[in-house]
């Protein structure tokens, strides 16, 4: 389970502005290109030595504008290769998803899991198939324009388009400085691989889509996060599958009791926001429903949901209680509560009320 601060509205997102910054830091200042490069159209060449020789553009979000891309050749750990490498400030690419290359409105290459890696850091991705990257590099020495099509992992669209004007110029200067064939194959790169974030991991790096604050803003009497009871409270998210995602934010805090409010967002072809609903049980009034749960906890390995609330309160005595995603629905597997609600303070009086 990972854990994001709640913040203003605004931050629960990183902006686009946080994304570009993050990705000049990890690229050694792309933006500005370093005094000894040289430039051959929209890409740059920094060749001071074999190791540093990097030929490399900025690309563009195509819908927003926002310079949030690079593509880098750079010699490769075989003295006759090239590394080729996307790296993202942008909500990065799905790493079990196909990436499309096109190049001037034609579709390339349907760029495969298993076609690429990681290496260095899990923003940067690099061709590792070399039919691939024959395929693809060849095509971007007689392009003028790449479009880079992905899906990220809550299964948003994304556009990276780059220029290629310059490209076959630079990639002769780089072959005159490090000695390389007319015509390099494409091989990963000398950096190390790197795993994958785990798919919530990657879930929860992208914060909570404004679709679904707006939901919570206008569906709920819950306090505005952000309130200052919220300053140190985790907002739970979670893949519950390859479209959907759980998201978790607090509605009150009293005393070391946190009351949260739960949303599935799923992206697949139907799609949509939905507010989860949980059934609890109250002696006062058996089986009630309701849209609040107190202290949760996701447990990504096991897929279970689990809440406690130790009463006694307006809603409900007490109750400890815990559920399994299956398809689309949490299906109750354990509930816990007392008989009596003078029992609410002592959780260790209580029944099983589920299953019986």
């Amino acid at each position: 389970m990972s854990l994001l601060p709640v913040a203003r509205h605004r931050k629960l997102r990183k902006p686009v502005s946080a994304l570009a910054a993050a990705l000049v830091c990890l690229l050694g200042g792309l933006s500005s290109p370093p005094a000894k490069a040289d430039t051959f159209g929209d890409w740059q060449l920094d060749c001071a030595t074999r190791e540093t020789c990097r030929l490399a553009t900025q690309g563009r979000e195509e819908l927003s504008g926002e310079p949030l891309f690079l593509l880098a050749l750079s010699p490769s750990g075989d003295a006759l290769a090239l590394a080729l490498e996307l790296a993202v400030g942008a909500p990065r690419p799905d790493d079990i998803r196909a990436m499309q290359w096109q190049i001037d409105g034609d579709l390339v290459h349907v760029l495969r899991p298993g076609e690429f890696a990681l290496h260095g850091d899990t923003r940067r991705f690099f061709v590792t198939d070399a039919a691939a990257g024959r395929k693809l590099l060849a095509a971007m020495r007689g392009g003028a324009r790449l479009r880079i099509s992905y899906l990220d992992a809550v299964a948003e669209a994304h556009d990276a388009v780059f220029s290629l004007d310059g490209l076959t110029a630079g990639l002769e200067a780089m072959s005159g400085q490090v000695s390389l064939p007319a015509a390099p194959k494409i091989a990963a790169p000398a950096l190390a691989e790197v795993a994958a974030p785990s798919r919530s991991e990657a879930v929860a790096a992208l914060g909570i889509p404004y679709a679904v604050l707006e939901r919570h803003a206008r569906s709920s009497d819950c306090e505005a996060t952000d309130s200052a009871s919220f300053r140190n409270v985790g907002v739970p998210i979670a893949a519950l599958g390859q479209t959907a995602v759980l998201y978790a934010i607090p509605c009150t805090v009293s005393g070391n009791t946190v009351t949260y409010r739960l949303y599935m967002r799923d992206t697949g072809e139907i799609g949509g926001i939905e507010t989860l609903h949980f059934a609890l049980y109250d002696p006062r009034f058996g089986w009630i429903g309701t849209d609040l749960l107190s202290n949760i906890r996701f447990d990504d390995a096991a897929g279970q949901l689990t809440a406690e609330y130790v009463g006694p309160g307006d809603r409900v005595c007490g109750y400890r209680a815990s559920w399994s995603w299956q398809d689309h629905a949490f299906r109750m597997e354990r509930f816990e509560g007392p008989n009596d609600c003078r029992d609410a303070a002592r959780p260790g009086n209580w029944a099983r009320q589920h299953p019986r």
